[in-house]
């Protein structure tokens, strides 16, 4: 075995066999008709995106990747759904300007500010909010359904799994021994598989165990996608800036698999030190003197790390920062000091033409009988 290893707790399987069994039983029950599937094919285009993982293959990331390439292509409009996990709202939102993580969650909010031309929007009851997308005055040609995979109430056209390469699904163990929403044999409902977040250089024996153990058939293909960084933004500002490669960096991360982006900064700073907080963290002020406190007590004058005499920074990722910006009451030096990398996906080898395509010959098939 050559891909990274990961933690499970196999001493929990017992409890696990239970949830798989509770899951396994909800999708027979789906797959029998006697829960409802419902398919808007004949209306509009619907792209699923999620994985059997409860969180971290990046699916925020490929989202953006999709919608690029809609856009490159001028397909539109184009809408992206999600629940808005922890947002303070209930029911079916439109996002529009003024709102925050705390009314759309944090990545739907990411995903506005980035995206502005896109109808982002955010409901518990997805075919509701589906069927309130294609009542608008200008309803979206694409819809992108965000971590879907398990919300088996609505059947998309085109349904896409990731599992991130750091933790491959058919090595890891249903809730609670490990981090799978439901059996490895879930993989069946997908279209396309995504090993995500893997090295630039993926290793040919890496990619043979890949596809000797990934539990797919042959009208499924299997795609390699990897993360990359290019300018670093300020919180304060929201513009790319340059950051002296030689200031010390403490890393502040709420999501369920910070590893790609931490390797980076080791790489390009000089790492202080990493907080930790869970994945979709609501931050506190707590929080917020914590970090201060951990940037200000470095060495004895308090901030000089270097000949330069600059102040240690923090360097967090997008979906942290969402949250961050909700915090309306940060004093502005801190925000100074806060920085945050945007993520973007590229696939390995040739699968970026032939991933498109795929996409695209979906997207662009009839519907005008709908």
């Amino acid at each position: 075995m050559v891909l990274p290893k990961f933690h499970t707790l196999p001493v929990l399987l017992p409890l696990s066999w239970i949830y798989s069994g509770i899951m396994s039983l909800r999708n027979w029950a789906f797959d029998k008709g006697y829960l409802k599937e419902t398919s808007f094919e004949d209306k509009v285009a619907i792209i699923g995106v999620g994985n059997l993982c409860a969180g971290g293959a990046g699916k925020t990331p490929h989202i953006e990747y999709l919608i690029r390439l809609l856009q490159r292509e001028g397909i539109g409009p184009i809408a992206v759904l999600s629940r808005g996990y922890k947002r303070q709202t209930t029911g079916f939102i439109l996002a529009k300007p003024g709102m925050s993580a705390l009314s759309l969650g944090d990545e739907s909010f990411q995903l506005f500010r980035k995206f502005p031309d896109v109808l982002v929007c955010v409901d518990e009851k997805r075919v509701r909010g589906v069927k309130k997308l294609l009542e608008l005055e200008n309803p979206p040609k694409v819809i992108l359904l965000d971590d879907c995979f398990q919300h088996r109430y609505i059947k998309p056209g085109l349904n896409i799994c990731l599992s991130s390469y750091h933790r491959i699904l058919y090595e890891d163990h249903v809730i609670p021994a490990g981090l799978l929403r439901e059996k490895q044999e879930g993989l069946e409902r997908a279209d396309i598989v995504i090993v995500t977040k893997c090295p630039k250089a993926l290793r040919d024996e890496e990619e043979s165990d890949i596809l000797c153990h990934m539990p797919t058939t042959s009208s499924q293909p299997i795609f390699y996608s990897g993360y990359r960084y290019g300018n670093i933004y300020n919180l304060a500002t929201e513009q790319p800036t340059e950051v002296d490669p030689r200031r010390e960096v403490l890393i502040v991360t709420g999501v369920a698999d910070p590893t790609v982006m931490v390797n980076y900064v080791e790489k390009h700073f000089r790492l202080l030190d990493h907080m930790v907080y869970s994945d979709h963290h609501r931050f506190s002020y707590d929080d917020i003197r914590d970090m201060r406190k951990r940037l200000d007590n470095v060495n004895r004058d308090g901030f000089c790390t270097n000949s330069s005499g600059e102040k240690p920074i923090i360097i967090t990722t997008e979906k942290d920062a969402s949250r961050l910006m909700d915090m309306k009451s940060i004093k502005e030096d801190f925000k100074e000091r806060v920085f945050y990398l945007p993520t973007e996906v590229f696939f390995l080898k040739n699968h970026e033409e032939l991933f498109n395509q795929k996409v695209l010959d979906y997207v662009r098939k009839d519907r005008t009988n709908g």
